[in-house]
């Protein structure tokens, strides 16, 4: 094994990039990494990537370039769990951009700039789901002229189906005792194409007795901006979320994200604002009071009956969302709901292998991201399995597009859609919680 090559001053500016140096070059990331197998191409490798960070440190390739070809990363950190000297690839490629930030396409930057503001989203918003529901979708869908478009095209394949039947009426449920106090934040790709996660979490928790606050008035969480390397507009969404939290601070015991992406946004606040005066206190209460949707459902609801979509028996597959798997280590959450409801539902075959949803990568690289998608969908058709259970809307989105383009009758739910269906259908009604279940999750 060659030495590390000594650090130059020019090259400490660069702060933990430099980690670029301790990799050997020994090719276990190869076979784990979504791009590479479906390039085949160095440069669409973790190494190769490793590579193009030393070259743009050592003032080898410029920051335009660097930025072009470190941005078809998806970020799922699969590499992080390969590499035998330690190297996080995923975390230089995020700490590169910073340096060589990512030009994205404007339909990309249009679509961020309409979540990051929430007196844009919300209309968005609704004229989604009025698109969803109208029979005009159906009109439209059979017009030749405009189906020809490709963009449009790709657009409506994009936007889901309508999840009819889940929208909830029923009162909350008053607990016995001190209720668990939590706050809820919806992620802005469940807010605008999925309105039922909101309203089958929010049913759901009433029913087990917590006294929720659904934070509202922020846009997006900065997910996509902080992986692609804007840290000026990831903190500016940051404290527009602290900003919504700041009256609950110190009224709720824990946080809930409905969105796997937002929960690992989140927990970056802490360290990201840790040197901002008005922010670091409320940002390390944030990401201390944020936990893990499915273990608290996990912990919740042992003792109710096994979740089912439907009434009837339907073979359920769940799949990781990627990046939580790889980098938080965080492998169990979905295994441990399934063990402690005794659901039955299998694992999807190579679950925690990347959808190629990718942030915003379906809509940046959208040929690349259908082709890592192709082996999802093979996975699914593989399984014989009648409906996937996610917690990304995100992944949702994009694997269900590509089910719709193949035609399969395969259905796609959130995690949540499918546990609150079960508590209806069940007509079960909540146990008393008292306590706060022993100290909650």
């Amino acid at each position: 094994m060659d030495t590390p090559r000594p650090v130059t001053e020019g090259q400490r500016r660069f702060g933990r990039l430099t980690d670029a140096y301790q990799c050997t070059h020994c090719g276990y990331c190869l076979r784990v990494c979504p791009t590479y197998r479906s390039e085949n191409t160095e440069a669409q490798s973790p190494r190769g990537r490793v590579s193009i960070v030393l070259a743009f440190m050592e003032g080898r390739i410029s920051p335009k370039e660097t930025g072009m070809i470190l941005s078809s990363c998806l970020g799922c950190r699969a590499c992080h769990r390969a590499c035998p000297a330690g190297v996080s690839v995923g975390k230089l490629v995020l700490l590169s951009r910073t340096y060589a930030r990512v030009n994205k396409p404007w339909p990309v930057k249009l679509f961020h700039w309409i979540t990051d503001r929430d007196s844009l989203s919300r209309p968005v918003a609704r004229t989604i789901h009025w698109y969803q529901q109208s029979p005009w979708r159906k009109t439209l869908r059979a017009q030749t002229w405009l189906m020809n478009n490709r963009m449009l095209r790709h657009l409506d394949t994009l936007i889901p189906e309508n999840h009819p039947g889940i929208e909830h009426t029923e009162s909350p449920t008053q607990a016995q005792g001190d209720p668990l106090r939590a706050a809820l934040l919806c992620g802005c790709m469940g807010r605008l194409f999925y309105p039922t996660i909101r309203t089958s979490t929010t049913a759901l928790l009433n029913a087990l007795g917590v006294q929720l606050t659904v934070l509202e008035g922020f846009g997006c969480c900065g997910a996509p901006h902080r992986e692609g390397g804007d840290r000026h507009a990831f903190l500016r969404q940051a404290r527009k979320v602290l900003d919504a939290f700041r009256p609950w601070a110190d009224k709720v015991e824990i946080i809930l994200c409905d969105s796997a992406t937002c929960r690992i946004t989140v927990l970056s606040y802490a360290r990201a604002l840790a040197g901002d005066p008005r922010y670091a206190t409320l940002g390390r209460q944030f990401s201390e009071k944020t936990v893990n949707i499915t273990d608290f459902f996990s912990q919740r609801l042992i003792g109710h009956p096994p979740p089912l979509p439907h009434p009837g028996s339907q073979r359920i597959a769940f799949f990781d969302h990627c990046q939580t798997r790889h980098e938080s280590v965080i492998m169990n959450g979905l295994r441990k709901l399934n063990a402690a409801l005794g659901t039955g539902w299998m694992e999807l075959p190579a679950s925690d292998q990347c959808c190629g949803a990718g942030g915003d990568t379906m809509l940046a690289h959208r040929r690349l991201s259908e082709r890592i998608r192709s082996e999802k969908l093979k996975a699914i058709e593989m399984s014989g399995t009648d409906c996937i259970v996610g917690t990304n809307p995100g992944c949702l989105l994009n694997i269900e597009a590509g089910l719709k383009a193949v035609h399969s009758p395969v259905i796609v739910r959130h995690l949540v859609e499918i546990l609150w269906e079960s508590w209806r259908f069940g007509n079960k009604k909540p146990e008393s919680v008292t306590n706060a279940e022993e100290g909650g999750p």
